[in-house]
């Protein structure tokens, strides 16, 4: 712990922490309470950046690259993979270390692609957000969650920092499914020296671990790691062994 922390100080200048959709910063600042310090860490609002960037994460990731030129190290989670994979495209080859939590190149199910969301679960969270924010947020959190063994012990964990996300403005939201539903990302790729670190739950429905086939192609000198009996959130449900992944790696 002291050790890192050091590293830290020695290390790196800024670390930037990217929540997904249906969150905010808090569950990254939750974590990095117990395994970090917080100084040089930025907790990023992702809603704010689409707000500002117009929906655009191109736009998003240029605005951010000037407010945080003396980033080191990006953490992104879910849907904030994209603004990182933006911000990753602006910059030299492994200049910035990039980690990426439950990333999916897609995340809508389609005739040649198995994995994420179905369709009519966009198009009812979108609905149902105008009518009951609170209660499509948690529909949404039990859906991520899928079958994970702990699930009602994580939802309650997750839940207690729900009503920070009715102050969300609905449109940002809303123009967030919109970056799930329209993105694409497979033939994504900045060059094949790149070596990120990608981190994966054993139990996630949404991007399972069978997502490292197409990482390892793209990126053949990435680091790629599965965490037994984990989530879509690993750092959540396994925030042990998702530190001394990352501890490792940085």
């Amino acid at each position: 712990m002291t050790d890192y922390k050091d590293k830290i100080g020695e290390k790196y200048k800024k670390i930037l922490f990217i929540h997904g959709w249906g969150f905010n910063g808090k569950i990254w600042e939750d974590f990095v309470k117990i395994f970090m310090s917080k100084e040089n860490c930025v907790f990023l609002n992702l809603y704010e950046c689409i707000e500002n960037a117009n929906g655009d994460f191109k736009m998003a990731a240029k605005n951010l690259l000037d407010e945080h030129k003396d980033v080191d190290l990006i953490i992104s989670w879910s849907l904030g993979c994209y603004l990182a994979k933006e911000f990753e495209l602006l910059t030299k080859i492994n200049s910035i270390k990039m980690v990426y939590v439950s990333y999916s190149p897609r995340f809508m199910k389609s005739r040649l692609w198995d994995f994420g969301f179905e369709q009519n679960t966009i198009d009812k969270l979108r609905d149902n957000l105008s009518t009951d924010l609170i209660k499509t947020l948690k529909n949404f959190y039990l859906l991520i969650l899928g079958n994970y063994k702990n699930k009602k012990e994580i939802y309650k964990r997750i839940i207690a920092n729900i009503n920070l996300m009715a102050q969300v403005d609905f449109n940002n939201l809303s123009t967030g499914l919109k970056i799930i539903q329209d993105s694409d990302y497979r033939n994504f790729c900045k060059h094949k020296d790149v070596r990120n670190l990608y981190i994966y739950g054993d139990n996630d429905d949404i991007c399972p671990p069978e997502m490292r086939k197409f990482i390892e192609v793209l990126e053949p000198i990435s680091v790629i790691k599965v965490i037994s009996e984990s989530s879509h959130i690993p750092f959540l449900t396994n925030p042990e062994d998702f530190f001394k992944i990352l501890k490792e790696y940085i």
